[in-house]
């Protein structure tokens, strides 16, 4: 991934503003033709508006104290009568009174892509987002818009206690219900630093993708930023990171660092990569970076593995298991294979 990316971005803001300014002048228009003494009005208020700018940009008056101050109070007020009666006018001929302001995409940074707090200037969470899927294009994070809560069915899990069968000691539906409350409680309290990350594993096909995914799509709707990647992928892209870097010392490249500092972090399918003794040192990194980053700000993760938790030693290094164990909530999923069920159902 090049710079390129941020000129990308940085067009579709662009875009998105000149609409916001096009569906202005049409409703403009509009009014207007009904109401031709608000062009005048907004006419005035621009005009007073740019007296005043001038004034405190320019000093204007500066030495002379009180009459400086005076003739901006004046200008002020002059232009809180224009607002006002602006707005009488407005909602007398049945408009909303932000009518004639413009409606943006993002109404906290304005279609900038930027926010300011504090004096300072930081990406906004639409433009986060808009980076990362750019990025990852093809790391189906896109899933998430069909997969969420309201295209869950608790009817694709048996409500029949078997424990030889699905190794737990209660029904397949009571389980995926209580990791659904599970899951609801760490999207409410995913800004917590207290709040653990998530463990899915399971046989395939017993919906943990599906359930990662509907927490990826809540926690979206509320402006966070996900990433969804598999193991296979997720290692792929750390290698390629560390191979180009390696070769050139200006390589730059944003995909390993949103690995490590993306809000909610999705690594699916873990233990199906190609087995290597640096995946081992690469998952420990990641693991604890997100979870320092996390002390001050989300940076949660899910993992998602066919791998019981008890075998997991068998795959990977203590240090990394005792992090998981240490650091996530676990939940064993159970049933049978729902997308078994669905073709016969098809069928």
């Amino acid at each position: 991934m090049n710079e390129n990316i941020y000129a990308i971005i940085q067009s579709e803001y662009d875009k998105m503003r000149r609409d916001a300014y096009e569906r202005l002048l049409l409703r403009k228009r509009e009014v207007y033709s009904r109401i031709p003494e608000l062009e005048q009005i907004e006419g005035k208020i621009a005009a007073e508006g740019i007296k005043l700018n001038k004034m405190i940009l320019l000093g204007a008056g500066a030495g002379k104290g009180d009459f400086s101050r005076e003739i901006a109070e004046e200008l002020s007020f002059k232009i809180d009568e224009l607002k006002n009666k602006k707005t009488k006018l407005l909602t007398g001929a049945g408009y909303p009174e932000d009518y004639l302001e413009p409606v943006y995409t993002c109404s906290e940074c304005r279609d900038t892509g930027y926010v300011e707090s504090g004096g300072r200037s930081s990406m906004c969470a639409c433009c986060r987002q808009k980076l990362i899927n750019l990025m990852f294009e093809n790391s189906n994070l896109r899933l998430a818009q069909k997969e969420n809560f309201s295209a869950f069915n608790i009817e694709y899990y048996p409500d029949t206690v078997s424990e030889s069968r699905y190794g737990i000691k209660k029904s397949p539906r009571s389980q995926i219900l209580e990791i659904k409350e599970s899951c609801v409680k760490f999207i409410e309290n995913f800004a917590s630093p207290e709040e653990k990350n998530l463990f899915f594993c399971g046989p395939a096909g017993v919906g943990k993708t599906f359930m990662a995914n509907c927490v990826a799509m809540e926690l979206m709707k509320r402006g966070a930023t996900v990433l969804y990647l598999t193991a296979p992928v997720l290692f792929s892209t750390i290698n390629e990171f560390r191979s180009r870097s390696f070769k050139d010392e200006e390589f730059r490249d944003r995909s390993y660092k949103n690995i490590l500092e993306t809000e909610l972090l999705i690594i699916d399918d873990l233990g199906t990569e190609s087995p290597s003794a640096a995946r081992y040192a690469e998952l420990l990194t990641i693991l604890n970076t997100r979870q320092n980053n996390n002390l001050s700000r989300p940076c949660k993760t899910i993992i998602s593995t066919n791998i019981d938790i008890k075998k997991m030693y068998d795959y990977y290094d203590e240090r990394i298991v005792s992090r998981i164990i240490g650091n996530f909530n676990m939940f064993r999923f159970a049933g049978d294979d729902i997308r078994k069920i669905k073709a016969l159902r098809e069928n």
